[in-house]
């Protein structure tokens, strides 16, 4: 979708505005007591309770309540009127929102307010299933439906029996309640790829900068130093096209500053293969061979793109119900899903919060009482996808490695597929300069646990003509044991023979390093890693981590170890950590660790503490070296923009001095971005550290500065006169005084609340809708508009020439035909945003027709300027 089809007209939450409660009071006060027999005779009336949407059940009221006065309120008889046209909205089925959608409306001729029509396409876009019959059979035949000779529409009571469409005029919300017998299935999670937003055109600055300032004085020598880092990301957003370019500059006092490139490359989303296009610099994935950095073209899945429900891999529950049955699946003893299923088979594939594993138990319960039960095992090794969910990955180009003399070009494709309920089949293939190398293996799910296997066999061409052929067997396992939850959530195990390269392995082995030093880089013979968790009594876990490395070269195994046991307690969490790693000389460096940690206060955004954390922590190593250290934290701000640390380490080694420092920090959220600084004070070292960290965005509204963003899709919220306005969630970010802010951080292909906050606002501004809903694309610049009325507010006394005042509930316009207010009883009116020097208003009936005309006069203008924002009363003429 182009930035300029997409317009953010979606759902809102409103706040109870000045000018709505301005309206609110004079509608109360002009219709009096009325209203208020009115609701009293028709309390408990269904149709009374539909307020603010277009529906069935009009609301009337008899005008003669009000005693010498002209009423016009039959708009308002079926709620908040929507006006005929076509809307980009906010749509949700069922309460289950579907994101943003073009919607046409059009006036029924029995009615004042327009209703939603719809196309059978547009319908079966919102999983909408339409049977062959509809319920209005003229629907087809209906010459009237489409006078541009478009597609057919009607409303959706017309395609679908019981079906029902509710339109929330105030926030834009249309929604859609339809049988479930006529919706199609979707899986949880999912987002309509055509609401998939690519943002405006934007040019994006994203920096990082760090100084560094040392003294030291004493212990063998004094001097100064210093040294600085710099990281730049240049980009463009220009439709769906994404460009970045990063590099980063250091400098010391030492040497001269050097400037390095990272990463340049363009890219876009290609949403019906659910991947994205790259050209320039890209990672391959990993998971068949190893993560290499190419300079070509890519082609590679974005699991970003898929809904939650079919990212992990789940089991299917397949039974048989003998009656109509109640279906229970719980784990671990949770319930995780229950369902109604009619007699004879079934399948049950939405089944969510299951982790990545712990068997199933499944509980039939026939109509009758009787109850079958049956275990399904599931462990998910990562490899294992759901059935007919597939991932791939093609690239070519050349291999980008700053150690090696040469860049040999390479090509690599990969493949993986859920098959049935129980295997994910992958493979893949390398090529390259005197290279090829090709893998295939398989995922699987056990009662015994998941398993991963696959194999890779490799042909080099080494230096000085030779050659070497192997292969290299990978396999990794996790289980949950349901008898003592223990959780085995990655062992993985490989092996590869004396004769297996990688290709980066081969690339140096051929053609050597920049340096012409010896290759650095050993071969892995062995390679063994475990994690395991075990959780105990009272919230307690255990944890073993390890690793273990052997080579083909003249290197010594490696292998590290850590066995932590944590506990949390009433008022505070406490831990013991154990470790073990090899010091490449032989012999073991270990070290035990014990901390504690304290939170502070009661979390208050109002009442906070000064600190609201305490942490401490006692290590020793194997050379009975002794290390002690306290800190405490703390925060300040409604979002926690200030924050802030400070603590004491001393430290005593064997055969040295005891050291001790003190250090502190802080950091600020600022509308310009993250500022802060460190201080450590030592024995014979002083040291202190400046950063900064934000963006600036370039756009057609000019350049506004915020937060850091990096490679996530960000909003550009743009709220005329709203200086000074926070954000939601906004990281320190106010609008600035051109009405824009930035709010960093969005998730990709997943609906994101963006809103300003209105507290502290002056009585000059009036936000009419805070909150939006954006589904942002990877990369992007979302705009999203938030509809505010700046100027001083007016309480106008309205009378025409012959001094009788207009009809209530008339609206006032201004010229460019937006609406002001309303008319109250005795003529008054509360509106905002007069340009009284310069603008006529209009006062217009239900039927759009002007009644009268306020024109400009300075001499208002200049009593409302002099009323310096507070509300002022004025008596205006319409002739």
């Amino acid at each position: 979708m182009r930035p300029t089809e997409m317009q953010h007209y979606t759902r809102r939450a409103l706040r109870p505005s000045a000018l709505a409660c301005a309206v609110r009071y004079l509608l109360i006060a002009s219709l009096g007591g009325g209203v208020a027999a009115f609701a009293q005779s028709n309390a408990g009336s269904p149709a009374a309770s539909v307020e603010g949407r277009s529906g069935p059940g009009a609301i009337k009221f008899n005008s003669a309540f009000v005693h010498g006065q002209n009423v016009d309120i039959s708009r308002f008889f079926e709620g908040n009127p929507a006006p005929a046209g076509e809307f980009v909205i906010q749509v949700s089925v069922n309460n289950q929102s579907l994101g943003q959608h073009k919607v046409l409306f059009r006036m029924p001729p029995e009615g004042l307010s327009a209703q939603p029509c719809f196309t059978r396409e547009e319908l079966a876009t919102l999983g909408i299933k339409i049977t062959d019959n509809p319920v209005g059979a003229a629907v087809a035949d209906d010459k009237n439906s489409d006078p541009q000779g478009g597609p057919r529409c009607a409303p959706i009571e017309k395609w679908v029996q019981g079906a029902v469409a509710y339109y929330q005029t105030g926030d834009f919300h249309l929604d859609l309640q339809v049988p479930q017998a006529y919706l199609v299935h979707r899986p949880r999670g999912y987002t309509d790829p055509n609401s998939w937003d690519a943002g405006v055109t934007a040019g994006i600055l994203d920096y990082n900068a760090n100084v560094y300032a040392r003294n030291t004085s004493g212990g063998g020598g004094k001097g100064n130093s210093g040294s600085g880092n710099l990281g730049v990301t240049a980009g463009l957003n220009w439709y769906e096209w994404r460009l970045r370019k990063r590099f980063n500059t250091t400098w010391s006092s030492e040497s001269s500053s050097h400037t390095q490139s990272q990463y340049f490359y363009l890219q876009r989303d290609v949403p019906a293969l659910k991947s994205q296009l790259t050209l320039g610099d890209a990672a391959t994935s990993g998971d068949l061979f190893d993560s290499l950095t190419v300079r070509g073209i890519q082609l590679q899945s974005d699991d970003r793109m898929l809904p939650d429900e079919l990212r992990h891999y789940a089991p299917l529950v397949r039974g048989i119900a003998e009656t109509n049955a109640k279906v229970q699946v719980t784990q671990r003893g949770q319930m995780l899903y229950e369902t109604t299923v009619p007699p004879g088979a079934f399948e049950l594939s939405d089944i969510g919060g299951m982790g990545y594993g712990g068997d199933l138990l499944v509980t039939v319960t026939e109509a009758d009482g009787r109850k079958r039960t049956q275990v399904v095992p599931f462990s998910a090794p990562p490899m294992l996808l759901r059935k007919d969910v597939a991932r791939f990955s093609v690239t070519v180009g050349k291999l980008q490695d700053k150690t090696l003399r040469e860049a040999p070009g390479m090509a690599q494709a990969f493949y993986q597929r859920g098959v049935g309920n129980l295997f994910t089949l992958y493979g893949g293939g390398q090529l390259a300069d005197h290279y090829s190398a090709l893998g295939i293996g398989n995922a699987f799910n056990t009662p015994l646990g998941g398993v991963a296997v696959d194999i890779t066999h490799a042909r080099s061409r080494l230096d000085n003509g030779r050659s070497a052929s192997g292969n290299s067997l990978n396999v990794s396992f996790s289980k949950h044991l349901q008898r003592t939850a223990t959780d085995v959530t990655l062992a993985a195990y490989r092996y590869s023979s004396s004769g297996f390269y990688s290709l980066r392995d081969a690339a140096m082995a051929r053609y050597g390093t920049r340096t012409d030093r010896s290759i650095v880089d050993y071969r892995a013979r062995q390679r063994l890693t475990l994690n395991v968790a075990q959780p105990l009594w009272n919230g307690a876990r255990l944890t073993l981590t390890g690793s273990f490395y052997t080579y083909w070269d003249k290197r010594a195994a490696v292998r590290q170890y850590t066995l932590s046991y944590n506990k949390t307690e009433r008022y505070f969490s406490w831990s013991l950590a154990l470790s073990r790693a090899d010091n490449n000389d032989g012999n073991y460096a270990d070290s035990v660790m014990a901390s504690i940690s304290v939170p502070l206060g009661n979390g208050s955004v109002t009442d906070k503490s000064l600190f609201n954390n305490l942490y401490s922590s006692v290590s020793r190593d194997s050379d009975g070296g002794v290390t002690a250290q306290a800190s405490a934290y703390g925060s300040q701000g409604e979002q926690g923009e200030l924050s802030y640390g400070i603590g004491s380490t001393v430290n005593k080694a064997k055969k040295r001095q005891t050291r001790s420092d003190f250090t502190g920090n802080v950091n600020y959220n600022t509308p310009f971005g993250q500022f802060g600084s460190t201080l450590a004070l030592g024995n014979h070292t002083r040291q202190l550290s400046l950063s900064a960290n934000g963006s600036v965005v370039a756009h057609g509204g000019g350049l506004t500065a915020g937060p850091r963003l990096g490679d996530q899709p960000f909003a550009l919220v743009e709220a005329p006169g709203a200086k000074g306005a926070k954000l939601f969630n906004g990281y320190g970010a106010r609008i600035d005084g051109n009405g824009f802010a930035i709010v960093p951080s969005l998730v990709a292909y997943r609906e994101n609340r963006v809103g300003v906050e209105t507290e502290g606002l002056p009585q000059t501004v009036d936000v009419l809708e805070s909150e939006s809903t954006v589904i942002p694309r990877t990369g992007a610049a979302v705009k999203v508009n938030v509809k505010t009325i700046v100027g001083a507010p007016v309480v106008l006394m309205v009378k025409d020439e012959k001094g009788q005042t207009p009809p209530i509930g008339t609206s006032i316009v201004n010229e460019r035909g937006s609406s002001l207010g309303l008319v109250g009883q005795g003529g008054m009116a509360f509106i905002r945003g007069w340009q009284a020097a310069k603008e006529n208003l209009y006062i217009k009936n239900s039927r759009n027709e002007r009644l009268c005309t306020i024109y400009a006069d300075a001499a208002i203008a200049q009593k409302i300027l002099h009323s310096m924002g507070a509300i002022s009363r004025v008596g205006v003429l319409c002739h």
